[in-house]
Protein backbone atom coordinates (compact mmCIF):
# COMPACT_ATOMS: atom_id res chain seq x y z
CA UNK A 1 0.00 0.00 0.00
CA UNK A 2 2.91 2.19 1.11
CA UNK A 3 4.22 1.97 -2.38
CA UNK A 4 0.58 2.47 -4.35
CA UNK A 5 0.41 5.96 -1.98
CA UNK A 6 3.65 7.03 -2.80
CA UNK A 7 2.58 6.59 -6.66
CA UNK A 8 -0.01 8.93 -6.02
CA UNK A 9 2.28 11.29 -3.78
CA UNK A 10 4.63 11.73 -7.03
CA UNK A 11 3.77 13.36 -10.57
CA UNK A 12 3.36 9.55 -12.00
CA UNK A 13 -0.17 9.13 -13.20
CA UNK A 14 -2.47 6.97 -11.53
CA UNK A 15 -4.95 6.86 -14.57
CA UNK A 16 -2.44 4.51 -15.77
CA UNK A 17 -3.10 1.53 -14.09
CA UNK A 18 -6.75 1.22 -12.63
CA UNK A 19 -6.88 -1.82 -10.34
CA UNK A 20 -4.19 -0.29 -8.43
CA UNK A 21 -6.06 3.00 -7.80
CA UNK A 22 -9.09 0.86 -6.80
CA UNK A 23 -7.19 -0.76 -4.46
CA UNK A 24 -5.52 2.51 -3.05
CA UNK A 25 -9.25 4.16 -2.48
CA UNK A 26 -10.57 1.02 -0.88
CA UNK A 27 -7.40 1.12 1.57
CA UNK A 28 -7.49 4.88 2.27
CA UNK A 29 -11.16 4.50 3.11
CA UNK A 30 -10.07 1.90 5.17
CA UNK A 31 -7.95 3.83 6.95
CA UNK A 32 -10.26 6.78 7.91
CA UNK A 33 -12.97 3.90 8.84
CA UNK A 34 -9.50 2.38 11.03
CA UNK A 35 -8.80 5.98 12.51
CA UNK A 36 -12.27 6.22 13.87
CA UNK A 37 -11.94 3.27 15.38
CA UNK A 38 -9.22 4.37 16.92
CA UNK A 39 -10.18 8.06 17.73
CA UNK A 40 -11.25 7.44 21.61
CA UNK A 41 -8.31 5.13 22.63
CA UNK A 42 -10.73 2.13 22.59
CA UNK A 43 -11.37 -0.35 20.06
CA UNK A 44 -14.42 -1.78 20.77
CA UNK A 45 -15.06 -5.81 19.12
CA UNK A 46 -17.82 -4.27 18.11
CA UNK A 47 -16.53 -1.83 15.75
CA UNK A 48 -13.71 -4.25 14.74
CA UNK A 49 -17.44 -6.11 13.43
CA UNK A 50 -18.56 -3.10 12.25
CA UNK A 51 -15.72 -2.28 10.13
CA UNK A 52 -15.42 -5.79 8.20
CA UNK A 53 -19.60 -5.16 7.84
CA UNK A 54 -19.19 -1.78 6.18
CA UNK A 55 -16.18 -2.62 4.34
CA UNK A 56 -17.65 -5.71 2.70
CA UNK A 57 -21.23 -3.28 2.08
CA UNK A 58 -18.81 -1.05 0.54
CA UNK A 59 -16.51 -2.91 -1.73
CA UNK A 60 -18.40 -6.49 -2.15
CA UNK A 61 -15.11 -8.31 -1.04
CA UNK A 62 -14.98 -11.60 -0.12
CA UNK A 63 -13.84 -12.93 3.06
CA UNK A 64 -9.61 -13.48 2.09
CA UNK A 65 -10.06 -9.90 0.21
CA UNK A 66 -11.26 -8.32 3.44
CA UNK A 67 -8.91 -9.63 5.50
CA UNK A 68 -5.92 -8.73 3.35
CA UNK A 69 -8.19 -5.23 3.23
CA UNK A 70 -8.47 -4.90 6.95
CA UNK A 71 -4.60 -6.18 7.61
CA UNK A 72 -3.01 -3.48 5.15
CA UNK A 73 -5.49 -0.48 6.75
CA UNK A 74 -4.56 -1.02 10.14
CA UNK A 75 -0.90 -1.19 9.15
CA UNK A 76 -1.21 1.86 7.47
CA UNK A 77 -3.07 3.38 9.99
CA UNK A 78 0.08 2.72 11.99
CA UNK A 79 2.48 4.79 10.34
CA UNK A 80 0.10 7.22 9.26
CA UNK A 81 1.38 10.76 9.80
CA UNK A 82 -1.61 12.80 8.85
CA UNK A 83 -5.10 12.11 6.85
CA UNK A 84 -4.29 14.86 4.12
CA UNK A 85 -2.75 12.69 1.55
CA UNK A 86 -5.70 10.47 1.67
CA UNK A 87 -8.37 12.81 1.64
CA UNK A 88 -6.19 14.28 -1.24
CA UNK A 89 -6.96 11.01 -2.95
CA UNK A 90 -10.20 10.64 -2.01
CA UNK A 91 -11.05 14.47 -3.11
CA UNK A 92 -9.35 13.48 -6.97
CA UNK A 93 -11.33 10.19 -7.68
CA UNK A 94 -14.13 9.80 -5.31
CA UNK A 95 -17.15 11.95 -6.68
CA UNK A 96 -18.81 14.06 -4.02
CA UNK A 97 -22.01 11.33 -3.81
CA UNK A 98 -19.01 9.12 -2.33
CA UNK A 99 -17.06 11.05 -0.28
CA UNK A 100 -20.50 11.84 1.95
CA UNK A 101 -20.48 7.77 1.55
CA UNK A 102 -17.34 7.74 3.40
CA UNK A 103 -18.36 10.46 5.90
CA UNK A 104 -21.44 8.42 6.74
CA UNK A 105 -19.64 5.27 6.88
CA UNK A 106 -16.83 7.16 9.76
CA UNK A 107 -20.31 8.21 11.68
CA UNK A 108 -21.47 4.35 11.56
CA UNK A 109 -18.20 3.27 13.40
CA UNK A 110 -18.38 5.59 15.85
CA UNK A 111 -22.05 4.43 16.95
CA UNK A 112 -20.94 0.67 16.71
CA UNK A 113 -20.10 0.69 20.67
CA UNK A 114 -23.22 2.72 21.40
CA UNK A 115 -21.39 5.76 22.53
CA UNK A 116 -20.09 9.62 20.92
CA UNK A 117 -16.70 10.62 21.92
CA UNK A 118 -15.51 13.80 21.31
CA UNK A 119 -12.57 12.71 19.20
CA UNK A 120 -14.22 10.80 17.02
CA UNK A 121 -16.45 14.03 15.60
CA UNK A 122 -13.44 16.08 16.03
CA UNK A 123 -11.70 13.55 13.30
CA UNK A 124 -14.95 13.34 11.03
CA UNK A 125 -15.01 17.30 10.96
CA UNK A 126 -11.69 17.78 9.66
CA UNK A 127 -11.72 14.69 7.36
CA UNK A 128 -15.65 16.52 6.13
CA UNK A 129 -13.71 19.74 5.81
CA UNK A 130 -10.97 18.25 3.84
CA UNK A 131 -13.56 16.45 1.45
CA UNK A 132 -15.31 19.36 0.88
CA UNK A 133 -18.41 17.98 2.69
CA UNK A 134 -20.92 21.14 4.26
CA UNK A 135 -21.49 21.42 7.52
CA UNK A 136 -25.44 20.58 6.86
CA UNK A 137 -23.98 17.47 4.93
CA UNK A 138 -22.04 16.35 8.27
CA UNK A 139 -24.99 16.80 10.33
CA UNK A 140 -27.47 14.52 8.09
CA UNK A 141 -24.32 12.14 7.70
CA UNK A 142 -24.25 12.23 11.53
CA UNK A 143 -28.15 11.78 11.99
CA UNK A 144 -28.62 9.56 9.48
CA UNK A 145 -26.61 7.12 11.45
CA UNK A 146 -27.76 7.71 14.74
CA UNK A 147 -28.90 4.64 16.67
Amino acid sequence: MKKILLKFLTIESVESDPINQQHALRVATAVLLVEVTRADFIVQPAERARLRNLLEDQFGLSKAELDALMEEAEADADRLVSIQHITRLLNEHYDHAMKLRVVEMMWQMVYADGEKDHYEEHLIRQVSDLLYISHSEFIQARHKAEP
